[in-house]
């Protein structure tokens, strides 16, 4: 008997087109490597999708997908990841259960002391009991794992399997994008197979009663860091498990992506024209055709600001000389001659307040208020027009138009209709 293991694969995530073919490629060819094997189940331990409702392209290309593995008799098991999880069932993943193409295994009976009881649903092929828990939002898992009920999973007999979406402090990976890590022995022992998501890289191992925990990683995803990994080597794939009454092997199934190609700029102790020249440079040198670049500046820069290294520059020649996409990361940049300076204040609005005063004095400019006391009201404006969340319903485009309307309101400037 066979079955796949999936995870992380954040339908939806990607905005740029090239990386939205991406995506959905490597999806397809995972579910058509598990039609063409003849698994007996499929298992996705969370993040199937970005959101939890998203866009209708998302939507439809998954039904379609879903329905091709529904008809080939394959069954599909998941659990809530962090970023799909609703604490009302108001998820595409509960649509694709209405209608019979995937199955949710969080099964929570009542219990009377606090505890919280997860009961097994039943592979009918193969008789494999399978249950799990959904992730939650960070830092929000552990204080339900310490109410499960693990006595009663581990009293089960037979072959077993554990779904979750959560980071183990246990496993020696540096894999994982964000949140909080718990202990191992927050789940039930002597399960014959822990599918893990929510951790990036493949990672499979085993430790006394806790035998084969397992994260297969993402198959793209699509973040900064696992661009930055994929450039330089990192396997994506799934995990293929055969078993009879135990686990027999665990493999990992690699899948190719796309080509790609990384340039890091050291920018420690030097001006933005030096950067930008290496910059220059650099991209000329390479072939970006069909590959994904990717560009990380790191440093401390001696003097100037880190918006004077021209990053759109080098974005636009690259697309102009064909790069599938563009990704630059800017987020350990600094100069020295301009750094924040912390500040303390008993509430939000004092921090606020003082972090601005403490910092405006460094920028130079000839208006008067955008300096000194008239400078830090402004700024607290901006913020709070800024800070307002998306409404419901409302497309990416308009809100940010919206903001953009706010902002410019905000500094008494308004758009060029022209």
């Amino acid at each position: 008997m066979l079955f796949a293991h999936l995870s992380d694969i954040h339908l939806g995530f990607q905005k740029h087109e090239a990386l939205q073919k991406i995506e959905q490629t490597v999806f397809e060819k995972a579910l058509d490597e598990c039609i063409s094997r003849k698994v007996d189940f499929i298992l996705i331990p969370g993040d199937l999708f970005h959101v939890n409702i998203p866009e209708m392209r998302v939507q439809k290309f998954a039904f379609a997908k879903f329905r091709q593995v529904h008809e080939a008799g394959i069954p599909v098991y998941v659990v809530y990841g962090s970023h799909d999880f609703s604490p009302v069932s108001n998820s595409v993943i509960d649509l694709l259960v209405a209608i019979g193409y995937i199955n949710k295994v969080t099964k929570v009976k009542d219990s009377e002391d606090g505890k919280i009881v997860l009961d097994f649903f039943v592979d009918k092929k193969t008789g494999a009991k399978i249950c799990g828990f959904s992730g939650l939002k960070v830092g929000k898992d552990r204080e339900y794992y310490e109410k499960l009920d693990r006595d009663s999973l581990e009293a089960k007999s037979g072959f077993k399997i554990f779904l979750f979406h959560s980071g183990i402090s246990d496993m020696k990976t540096e894999a994982g994008i964000e949140g909080e890590h718990m202990p191992l022995s927050l789940l039930p022992k002597g399960f014959s197979y822990y599918a893990g998501g929510h951790m990036h890289k493949w990672n499979h191992q085993s430790f006394g009663e806790y035998s084969h925990v397992v994260y297969p990683g993402t198959l793209f995803a699509g973040y900064h860091s696992d661009l930055e990994e994929n450039s330089k080597g990192q396997k994506r794939g799934f995990v293929l498990v055969e078993f009879e009454d135990e686990i027999k092997d665990v493999s990992f199934v690699e899948l190719e992506n796309t080509s790609y190609e990384i340039i890091e700029i050291d920018a420690n102790n030097r001006k933005a024209d030096s950067i930008n020249k290496e910059l220059v440079e650099k991209t000329q040198g390479i072939d970006p055709v069909n590959k994904i670049i990717i560009i990380k500046i790191d440093g401390e820069m001696t003097s100037g600001k880190t918006s004077d290294v021209d990053i759109s520059a080098i974005r636009e020649s690259l697309y102009q000389r064909e790069a599938s996409a563009v990704e630059i990361s800017k987020s350990r940049l600094t100069s020295k001659e301009y750094l924040i300076t912390e500040a303390k204040g008993k509430n939000k609005v004092e921090i606020e307040t003082n972090v601005f005063d403490e910092n405006i004095g460094q920028l130079r400019f000839k208006e008067k208020n955008l300096i000194g006391d008239a400078g830090v009201v402004l700024a607290k404006k901006l913020l709070s027009e800024l800070v307002q969340a998306k409404l419901e319903n409302e497309k990416i485009p308009d809100y940010a138009s919206r903001k953009r309307q706010d902002a410019l309101g905000v500094l008494g400037l308004k758009l060029d209709d022209s």
